[in-house]
């Protein structure tokens, strides 16, 4: 009788390690908190795409957007925590919304980290009637007339209101907020010249760019952007003034360690695949990598920034 009790647990052992082995057993769903198209949309369906081929099981890509992205991470909190519902998203919901609002999660308890597979920043487009080549002639122009030049944005508290905020204080120049619902509108007042400014993803203002439509006033980097090498940061004139965008990918909490650790090599695999650096740098995204410890590292930083920039432009969200 003790030997047949050995061998049923055993057998049960081995069927539950085999079980929790097998990643994934049914089609894994990939959540991106943002409308579709944009970059975070891009890189979500290239890296599906890829796991597909490796995983041999679909990877399908959902787009629930809303709520400043903390409506598609909520869901992800909310799944099963066996990796097969998966987060994909830029920083949004996970180091901006928390400074601006409590969402429904804490996004460092309920969520994973993976890695992060991208990064980017925004460059600063100016319409030719604000009379500026370069940042420092747009703040004197602002200088000269206070709260004549104004900036757009893709909503109240959206990343371009919070950039325009911290070139304000910075520079210590008086701008108008003008936002609009969206990204795209936004664009299109500075197109038409309703607007001044508009601190934009570099590929958003690149074609206007190149047309003589806009001018490029400075990168939100560290430093230079490699889609506009010849631009500089705003960090170089005003220290502090950044805003990067990571891409990551994230588990809900208490998924296992071995499979978080098994999407996280093959989130390597691919990112390390000539094919998905060469599709990343066309749609004007850098391939840069963090793991798991570095990326959590970054949402502590970007927390404690996002927080700050927040607080002291009283920002209030509609």
């Amino acid at each position: 009788m003790t030997r047949l009790l050995v061998a049923v647990c055993v057998a049960l052992i081995s069927c539950g390690v085999q079980a929790q082995a097998v990643f994934p057993s049914k089609p894994v769903r990939v959540i991106v908190p943002l409308p579709a198209g944009g970059p975070g949309d891009f890189v979500a369906r290239l890296y599906a795409q890829k796991l597909t081929e490796r995983w041999g099981k679909p990877v399908v890509v959902e787009n629930r957007a809303g709520a400043t992205g903390t409506i598609g991470a909520d869901a992800v909190v909310k799944s099963a925590p066996d990796g097969h519902t998966l987060l994909f998203t830029p920083d949004l919901p996970i180091a901006m919304a928390p400074a601006l609002f409590k969402p429904p999660y804490d996004p460092k308890a309920d969520l994973l980290p993976l890695a992060a597979v991208g990064a980017g920043v925004n460059a600063l487009f100016a319409h030719p009637s604000a009379g500026a080549n370069t940042l420092a002639e747009f703040v004197e122009a602002a200088r000269r007339r206070p709260g004549a030049l104004t900036f757009s944005s893709a909503g109240n508290a959206s990343p371009a209101h919070l950039c325009g905020e911290m070139l304000k204080k910075a520079a210590g120049i008086d701008l108008t907020h003008v936002p609009y619902k969206g990204a795209a509108p936004a664009m299109t007042a500075l197109l038409a010249g309703e607007v001044s400014l508009f601190c934009a993803p570099i590929p958003a203002g690149l074609p206007h760019l190149r047309s003589g439509k806009l001018k490029a006033l400075a990168t939100t980097g560290e430093s230079p952007a490699a889609q506009m090498p010849e631009i500089k940061p705003v960090a170089e004139s005003y220290p502090g003034v950044m805003v990067a965008v990571w891409y990551g990918a994230f588990a809900p909490a208490k998924t296992p360690a071995s499979i978080t650790a098994a999407i996280r090599s093959d989130l390597r695999r691919v990112f390390d695949d000539a094919d998905t650096k060469a599709r990343i740098a066309a749609a004007g995204v850098d391939a840069v990598w963090m793991d798991d410890k570095q990326l959590a590292a970054a949402i502590d930083r970007d927390l404690v920034k996002w927080t700050r920039v927040v607080r002291e432009s009283n920002i209030k969200v509609d």
